[in-house]
This record gives C-alpha cells, structure tokens and sequence, in this order.
C-alpha cells in the first residue's frame, strides 16, 4: 500500500451541510460492471439484539486488471467517516445515532491521512460496525444496501474520479435484548476496560480485547452504559468512543445526569471533551437550526459551573480542570475575570506536574493569553530549566516534554530576558541541546563566538540526526567565520549523504560567512543523487534561501531549471518564485513554454497510480511549480496578460483551474489588500510574509492603484500596521481605504 497523500488533508464541512449517511429507501444504483461490493455481516451472523455490536465485512473486487484504486482512509477528523451510505427499509425503527452531534456545531474539520491500493480479483475488505450509522430501536426484519465511495476510475481527471459502488441487499433481524443480557455484556466490557493493557492482551490470532470491548460499551445503550461511559471521559485514548457512546445512547439522559455529578465531584479530572459533550446532550433532539447556539450556551454555563467547583477538587482533578477552562478562554478569545484568572493560574502552578506531559505543553504553548503571566514566572524558570536525556528527541513523550520547556523559555526571555539569555547560553552549551536556533535564536546577537567551539566539538562527537541537526542550527545562526575550516571538516566527507535538517543549516552558515567557499559545495550538494545519497538536492535552494539567501543561489536555481530530476526542478522552480529577482522571469517563462510543449496531450501521465511509477507524478510537480512561481513570483507582477498566457500554457484541467483562479483575482476589484494574519499579507493572488516584502509588491504595480484594506483578525485591531502602509502608499501615489470584514 503507498500513501496518496503524505500529510493531512483538511476539509472544513458545513454543519449544515453534513451528508446524511443514511436514507430510507432501497434505491437502485448502477455500480460499474467490472467492480463487486459483498456486505455481510462476519461470521454470517443475520440476527442481532437492539444494542449488540453488528460486525460488517465489506469486499471490494475488480475483474479489470489495474482500472480501479480503492481509498483505504479509515477515518475522519470531524469523527466519523462517510465514505459509506447506508439504505434501509423499513423506514422506521432506526435512526442516526450521531445526527445530533453533527448538527450541535457550525462546521467541523474534515479529512485524515489516506492511501489507495489498486482493486483487483483479490478482494480487498473493510471492517466496520454498522452501529456507527445506524441505531435500531426497534424489534423486526430490516434490507440494507450499502453504498461505498472509495472506489476510483484510475487516470480520470479529479473531478470524475469519484465512483458509487452499491452492494448486495441483505436483512438484519432485530430482536430485543433481555435485562440479563445487558447486564452480564455490561459487566464484561467494564472487566475488559478495567485490566492493565497487558492483562487484556488478546491470545495469537484473537482481535484485541479492549476496543472490543469499547465498542460493546459504546453501543449497549442502557443508562448503567451511558453512567459508565460519562465516567470514561477523563483525558484517555478511548475518549471518542466514550463520547459518541453516551451521544448517541438512547439513555443520554442518565449519562447526562451523571455527568452533572462528575462535574462537581472533588476527585473527578473534568476536560474540554467532558464539557463538550455534556453540552450536547443537554440540548433536546427537537433543537433545530438553534441547536448549535443552544450548545454554545449550554458549554458556557457548564463552563461557570465549573469555575466554581474547582476550588473543591484535589490533585490531578483540579489541575486538569483548571487547565480545561483557561484552555477554553485561550482558544475562544474570552477573558476571564482578573480574580479568576489569578486563582487558577495558580492552582495550576500548584499542580502543573500533576498534568499530563502533553497538557503541560499546551498550557504553556496556547493557553498564554488567559494565564497571569507575574503568577507563572516562578513556574516558567523550573519548566525551562528541566532536562531529560531522551533517547530520540521526536519521540511522543519527549516531543511534548521539551515543547513545554521550550514554550517557558520562550516567556521566560520575554519576561525576564537577561536571566533567560543566561540559560539559553547554557542550553547552547550542552553536548546534546534540546532546542534548535527556532528556539534559542531568539537571542538578538549576531554572533556569539562563546559558543561556536562547543558547538563544533558538540556536532563532531554526536552520530544522532536529531541532535546534530539542532547544534547545526546554531552554528548556523550565530558562529563566526573563525570556525569555518572544522565546519568544512566535518561537512565535507559527508556531503550529500548526511540528514537535510544537518546539511542545510551547514551549507547556509558557510553561505553566510564565505560564499565562495559554499559554491562548490551546494553545486555538489544538488548533483548527489543516486543510492547512498539523501535526496536534500530536491529541495536544498530554497531551504537555504529560507536561513540565508544569496544571488548565487539565484544562479545555481536557474542552472537547475534544466536538471534530469524533475524534483531538483520542482525546487529550482520554488526558489525563484520565492527569491528570483526579476530577472529569472523570462528563464521560466521560456522553461514553462518549453515544458508544456512538451506535455500537452499528454496528462493522463499524471495521474496518480497506486504502486506505480512517480515521473508522471514530478512532471505535473514541475508544471505547476513553473506556473505558481511565474503567477505568484515575489519578483515580478503577472498582470491580466501574462496570467491568460499561464492559461494557455497549462496542461490538464487542474492546472487549468488553478491558472484561471489566479486571473479571477487579479480581476477582482476593488483590489482588497487582506491583513490575514501576524505578517502574513494578501493581495491579488500574492501572500507575502512580512511588511518588507508586501511593501516591495505593492511597488510593482502601478502607480494610482486603489486598495481596499481588510482586516482578517477581525475583533484584533493593528491600527499601526494600516498607519505605516498608509503612509507607503501616500508615498508612492496609492490610494488605501479601510474596511472591516
């Protein structure tokens, strides 16, 4: 199996817009002749009680070799995935047990890692409850037919990608569940939750004993269930489980009542899941389009109760709940009475080791803004100074323990920072620092030659990536030219072969303090290639340019234009839209024209084949980095022109859209100036990541042009920020006016 795509595609979905996943008639699909969906139920099991899990067995296969692939996505951000439908007759009798939930919120974030794998004759098959969808309340004989999206044509443009693959019909028989069932099922799912995770290890061959037994407790639906499940919810891994449980019990209303005990009770941790989902059952089915005001009202006053009762809690329950309501101001803007942010700013001083190493970090990440800063000083100098000798420095654990450390040195130095520059000196000084110059860089001196020789023996006597790569860093940010020659000691023999996050910040410092001396090397650095070698050449341009730029990188892009890897090209193509003066514009126009001509008629060699070969995939890659590069360029402005030419020269319908998208805003008018973020500006099709350089676009468009500036941050006013480009714009004969979105 290989991944589609390797990071998280993110969908935003409508609250009400949500997809209903299941429909009261049997309608007639026409699935594609050569692709079979078999649903049934595992171990061919037809006849189940109201509240026993329904284990369902999906088999897709394929009688044409290499046509279809099959999304392997096994879940969804927003909670459930929807890759399945599900039609049911009788129309009564069942229900959605989660339509509540995905109707108590305006929007939720979609999407997930997914993979493909090609269909074939072999059948490839997916496990799923059929309770997630559907909730039987009713005793009877019910036909099911399920309908699966997962199947795409291979090689069909994304837009038609997309097929529907209906299933066999089938019947369920419904039967009720006896009081004794319920209870002995009940006392053995909790058995199961109860056992350490190595007592509820499963025997060879058996599936694992807990999420089974979190699916049984999740389902039961009986209000000894639903108490059962509103006392899970205490920060766990099973806390979706728990959560969608009580959602959608038909007993929520003594979940809900033990809930409100729970909420009060000294020793009980409450979390934001716990408020969440308390709120959501406090709010009738019959809510309608109010429902998810209704929910927001409910959260807060939950959330006041709460305040009020964490003065009674002990321990880990009132850090935990302490830390659940300043979570909940930070990340909802809401300021919380002075008295009540110093109370629980420290109760959470007194208690932060009492929270779990990942709370910790987001508390002092996130959460700042609702803390008082005088009550956590003492705190921040503790959490900065702690050190752990962690094995790797990406695992979980450690991951999250330094993040904390990090987050309070960074508030430390803000705070106090001639106390705090002292103990970033030192953590300079460790063999094995924990944190990179995008930590410790914050000290604003450009050079401190009393660390540099440490540094330099650090990184010699270190074989550890993840290490090297911060002392790296460093050495990048604040070494002197004196250290140069045991830079290139060390860089040398390795040149093209050591991890990226080393190479890089190596090759930069040497850019920086001797760019003769970096030429040949970075020439070397894009030429390795081939087994032995780290493949940095893909992206090293402008990576480097990102630490230090410099006009021979500009040169060294517009050389690589013509690389025989389509992924040095990729980069080379990126670095110019970035950094490239307006001179390279013509280099890709003239490579772009060149390109398409190349390619046109040809995309079908772009798409995405699962297992199969990747230069189709790096070519479109090249492409589309030509076009954004000469559409959105730092160094020139595309006008109307140049942006239909773009049009024409695309090859595919993707990279069609994309180049009438950018035309479409360059047309819009008023020309809105978008202030979208700290230093992250917006005009036309144009981001810009700081003032410098927004001011360095507007330049190039012509005088007299009219912007309209809108502020993004809404209910954050930066009225310096519309002063100082209001006054570049009087000097170079622009006309900004102002209006709040």
């Amino acid at each position: 199996m290989r991944l589609r795509f390797p990071v998280l595609v993110l969908l935003v979905v409508l609250g009400g817009l949500w997809a209903a996943p299941v429909s009261a008639q049997l309608p007639k699909f026409r699935s594609p002749s050569d692709v079979q969906l078999i649903a049934q139920t595992q171990g061919g099991q037809t006849t189940f009680r109201i509240g026993e899990v329904i284990p369902m067995d999906l088999s897709f296969t394929s009688t044409s070799p290499q046509a279809y692939e099959f999304d392997t996505a096994t879940y969804d951000r927003s909670g459930r995935l929807n890759a399945e439908s599900f039609a049911i007759e009788p129309r009564n009798g069942w229900d959605d047990p989660l339509d509540a939930y995905f109707h108590s919120y305006p929007c939720f974030m979609g999407g997930g890692l997914r993979g493909s794998e090609i269909l074939s004759a072999r059948p490839t098959v997916v496990h799923l409850e059929l309770n997630e969808w559907v909730r039987f309340l009713t005793p009877g004989h019910y036909r099911l037919r399920i309908t699966s999206s997962r199947v795409s044509r291979i090689g069909a443009p994304g837009s038609v990608q997309g097929l529907s693959v209906t299933s066999n019909e089938f019947t369920l028989t419904i039967i009720p569940a006896s009081k004794d069932w319920k209870a002995a099922t009940l006392k053995s799912a909790v058995a199961t939750l109860d056992q350490p995770q190595a007592a509820g290890a499963p025997t060879p061959g058996s599936p694992p004993l807990r999420p089974q037994a979190l699916k049984v407790l999740r389902y039961l639906g009986t209000p000894d269930a639903a108490r059962e499940l509103a006392r899970r919810i205490t920060g766990t891994d099973g806390d979706w489980e728990f959560k969608f449980g009580l959602v959608g019990s038909p007993a929520k209303e003594a979940g809900l009542e033990e809930m409100k005990r729970l909420l009060v009770d000294p020793n009980f941790p409450v979390t934001d899941q716990f408020l969440g989902t308390m709120s959501v059952l406090a709010v009738s089915d019959d809510a309608g389009e109010k429902r998810p005001e209704e929910v927001e009202k409910a959260e807060a006053g939950f959330g006041d109760e709460l305040i009020l009762a964490i003065a009674g809690k002990r321990g880990a329950a009132r850090a935990v709940s302490a830390d659940t309501i300043v979570e909940r101001a930070a990340t909802y803007s809401r300021q919380l009475p002075p008295d009540v942010k110093t109370a629980l700013t420290r109760e959470l001083v007194a208690d932060f080791d009492k929270l779990p190493i990942a709370k910790q970090a987001e508390l002092l990440q996130y959460r700042w803004s609702a803390l008082d800063h005088d009550e956590m000083l003492p705190l921040l100098r503790s959490v900065a100074d702690r050190y752990q000798d962690f094995h790797f420095l990406r695992e979980t654990n450690a991951f999250q323990f330094n993040n904390a450390s990090a987050a309070a040195l960074k508030h430390w130095y803000e705070m106090a920072p001639e106390e705090a520059g002292r103990a970033i000196i030192q953590e300079m000084l460790r063999p094995k620092p924990r944190f990179g110059a995008d930590v410790l860089g914050m000290l604003p001196d450009k050079e401190l030659p009393e660390v540099e020789s440490a540094l330099i023996e650090h990184l010699a006597g270190e074989d550890r990536f993840d290490v090297n790569g911060k002392i790296a860093s460093l050495i990048e940010r604040y070494a002197t030219a004196g250290v140069e020659a045991r830079v290139t000691t060390y860089l040398d023999p390795m040149l093209g072969k050591m991890a990226c996050e080393v190479q890089t910040p190596l090759l930069a410092y040497l850019l920086k303090v001797d760019p003769a001396a970096a030429r040949p090397r970075i020439e070397s650095a894009l030429a390795a290639r081939g087994q032995g070698f780290s493949a940095c050449n893909h992206q090293l341009l402008p990576e480097l340019a990102k630490l230090h730029n410099d006009p021979l990188l500009e040169e060294a892009a517009i050389k690589s234009l013509d690389d025989p890897d389509p992924e040095v090209v990729e980069g080379a193509a990126s670095y110019l839209g970035s950094y490239g003066s307006a001179s390279a514009e013509d280099v890709l126009w003239a490579r772009l024209t060149a390109w398409s001509a190349l390619w046109k008629g040809r995309e079908s060699e772009f798409a995405y084949v699962p297992n199969g070969p990747m230069g189709g995939i790096h070519q479109a890659g090249v492409g589309q980095n030509l076009l954004q590069a000469l559409a959105t360029g730092h160094g020139w402005l595309a006008d109307e022109t140049k942006l239909r030419r773009l049009v024409d020269l695309s090859v595919g319908d993707e990279q069609r859209r994309q180049a009438v998208a950018w035309m479409e805003s360059w047309r819009k008018k008023p020309r809105e100036l978008v202030f979208a973020d700290e230093n992250i500006f917006q005009v036309a099709q144009y981001q810009e990541n700081s003032m410098e350089r927004l001011k360095e676009k507007l330049s190039q468009f012509p005088r007299g042009s009219s912007f309209v500036w809108v502020d993004a941050m809404q209910d954050v006013r930066h009225p310096e920020v519309f002063q100082e480009i209001s006054q570049f714009a009087s000097e170079k004969e622009f006309r900004i006016t102002f209006k709040t979105q």
